[in-house]
């Protein structure tokens, strides 16, 4: 009966201390025709975390990330799903939308069960990432040691 108790204290506790109740009370997303992200092609994650400035104003994503047009320009009305398995096999577990500047985000909580593969589409066609995503910002390496997500 004490290790009973014991767990149900830790839990309460965790809960208590995480975000999550947060997250889920204050859902956030990116939608198109909207134009009040900022920093295209920052890592959204150093301010957009849960220490971060902007977390506490403006959200805590969970996802997030710019998509751009060939000639550098952003990538409006593009759609970004996150898939179980690469090659858009397995369960859709997220898909998002650019803003107008080209941003995408959610403070949703994902399930990313040890990763995710990201589908980037427009009018014009669609990459795919082949590597597993664990969640994050994609511009933490989109931009720094890989390439843009460019598309057009």
């Amino acid at each position: 009966m004490k290790r009973i108790s014991v767990i149900a204290v830790l839990a309460l506790l965790i809960s208590a201390c995480s975000h999550y109740e947060e997250l889920k009370s204050d859902p956030k997303e990116s939608a198109s025709g909207d134009d009040e992200s900022h920093n295209a092609g920052q890592n959204c994650s150093s301010c957009h975390n849960k220490s971060g400035t902007e977390a506490a104003a403006e959200g805590w994503w969970t996802v997030a990330g710019t998509v751009f047009k060939s000639d550098g320009r952003a990538q409006g009305s593009a759609t970004i799903e996150l898939w179980e398995k690469p090659g858009k096999q397995g369960k859709l577990i997220k898909r998002l939308v650019t803003d107008d500047l080209g941003n995408f985000y959610t403070n949703q909580v994902l399930n990313f069960n040890g990763g995710c593969y990201p589908v980037v589409y427009t009018s014009s066609g669609e990459i795919q990432m082949t590597s597993a995503f664990n969640g994050g910002s994609c511009n933490s390496c989109h931009g720094v040691t890989e390439s843009r997500i460019q598309i057009n």
